[in-house]
């Protein structure tokens, strides 16, 4: 499966170095765990969508685990944010999705494209709220808790989305 192109140029500036957990080379890159996720869908029968799961509820992203046609920008064993080449009958090829790692997680579209998401995250890292604490971006919530850099963008993207406020203290005063 190759990368859509507004990924791999993304990837080719990053030129291989680890922004917000984008690491390229290393084992446990983004790049690499969507190579490991396609090869096992193209290894398998074609996904049953599952209707158990959360996500998707308005149509825009397919019902399924893990989608071959969903490329990682970043992931975790918890969650995933990729760009989406296969998406549902309401959804848009080239949104983004955000997609919770369990079978009963959440898989929705949030941003329309790359470039919305990236504008999410230009504003996070750019933020006066932004603080460095044992190597790690957090901002603050308005309720309270304190986000990693890849939640509080989620946070951004999701309130800009929905026309709420973001629920983030350096955003408060701002309907993004």
């Amino acid at each position: 499966m190759q990368a859509p192109a507004e990924v791999a140029e993304l990837w080719s500036v990053l030129g291989g170095r680890d922004v917000l957990g984008m690491r390229l080379e290393s084992p446990d890159s983004a790049g690499q765990y969507v190579a490991a996720r396609a090869a096992e869908a193209e290894s398998s029968a074609p996904g049953e969508p599952f209707e158990e799961l959360d996500g998707s509820t308005d149509g825009a992203v397919r019902k399924v685990w893990w989608d071959r046609g969903w490329c990682a920008l970043y992931a975790t064993a918890e969650l995933a944010i990729a760009v989406d080449s296969h998406p549902g009958a309401k959804g848009q090829v080239g949104q983004v999705v955000y997609c919770e790692m369990d079978m009963y997680g959440d898989r929705e579209a949030v941003w329309d494209s790359v470039e919305d998401l990236l504008r999410d995250l230009l504003a996070v890292v750019s933020s006066d709220g932004l603080i460095v604490e044992d190597g790690f971006g957090l901002l603050a919530g308005t309720d309270g808790d304190r986000y990693l850099v890849p939640m509080a963008v989620l946070e951004v993207g999701q309130a800009r989305r929905d026309g709420r406020p973001v629920p983030l203290v350096a955003f408060a005063d701002d309907r993004h």
